[in-house]
């Protein structure tokens, strides 16, 4: 996991993702849950779902329990995402848990590079979020380099065939930094 985490304040960072994901994800009507994103078949809603899951999984794991290995279907994905994001916050935040190590989908971990992840995580698909409502992409500059570089300390050299990363495209002229993120992580970001 060397370089994987580049976040200096692993909590600011996620503070400042759940607050502009959870502001885009608030943007949403009822009538947009149906649109596309641009990850491959899944819709605004099953986008939405997937971020209330990871704050779900997230904030379980650093509890201390096992986590839920199903994705549900919530039946109010925005009320979800921010429900499940406090909590993490609130278990992310426990003295010692950035320093602890601990079981994670990826072997034992310290709660830092947990953290790291789910600011990963949150800052690709809050892009697939803007760019899915057509808002700004131009999610927290400085945090979106953070974050590519971590993707690539994890990523780079690794065979992205088939899984949920497509070959890194080229970046647009005049591409914000999440830009540069989602088309490293094979999304078109033209």
């Amino acid at each position: 996991m060397d370089g994987y985490l580049t976040l200096p304040d692993p909590l600011a960072a996620y503070d400042t993702i759940t607050a502009e994901v959870g502001a885009l994800a608030g943007t949403v009507a009822a009538q947009r849950m149906d649109d596309p994103t641009p990850c491959a078949g899944w819709t605004v809603r099953r986008l939405l779902c997937h971020l209330a899951f990871v704050g779900d999984r997230y904030a379980t794991l650093a509890e201390g329990a096992p986590p839920p290995e199903d994705e549900p279907d919530y039946p109010d994905p925005v009320v979800a995402f921010g429900a499940h994001a406090a909590r993490a916050r609130a278990a992310f935040g426990r003295p010692g848990y950035l320093t602890e190590v601990a079981p994670t989908p990826i072997g034992p971990q310290p709660g830092a590079v947990t953290v790291q992840h789910v600011v990963n995580e949150l800052t690709v698909h809050g892009w697939d979020l803007a760019r899915a409502l057509g808002a700004s992409t131009d999610l927290s500059p400085e945090l979106a380099a953070r974050v590519l570089a971590s993707w690539r300390s994890f990523l780079d050299g690794v065979p992205r065939d088939g899984g949920p990363f497509g070959p890194e495209r080229p970046a647009p002229a005049g591409a914000t930094e999440a830009d540069r993120l989602a088309a490293y992580l094979g999304r078109d970001a033209g």
